[in-house]
């Protein structure tokens, strides 16, 4: 499944980024990126190291609904097939349990 669409960065001037340090902070910490400017001029990119953790429950029901449908008896089957209910080995025989 592909990764979802990254909104382009927001454009910020230096002097805007010393002068609203707090909410260009706030909005890295939301995930967002920011391209520093000098006169316009394109001078880095500022970018949040770690993804964020929530997802948006409206992107969450978008992605699981283009999941495939699951049919549970054969995915049972399957299951059945590899997996045995019956244990080879008591797993905690000479343990003194």
């Amino acid at each position: 499944m592909p990764a979802p669409e990254m909104p382009p960065p927001t454009e910020v001037s230096v002097r805007q980024f010393v002068n609203e340090s707090g909410s260009v902070t706030r909005g890295l910490r939301e995930g967002r990126r920011y391209v520093l400017t000098i006169n316009g001029e394109p001078l880095a990119e500022v970018t949040p190291i770690r993804r964020r953790r929530f997802v948006p429950t409206s992107q969450a029901q978008e992605m699981f609904a283009k999941a495939p449908i699951l049919d549970y008896d054969e995915l049972r089957h399957d299951l059945d097939a590899v997996v045995s209910d019956e244990l080879s080995d008591d797993p905690l025989e000479g343990t003194g349990l």
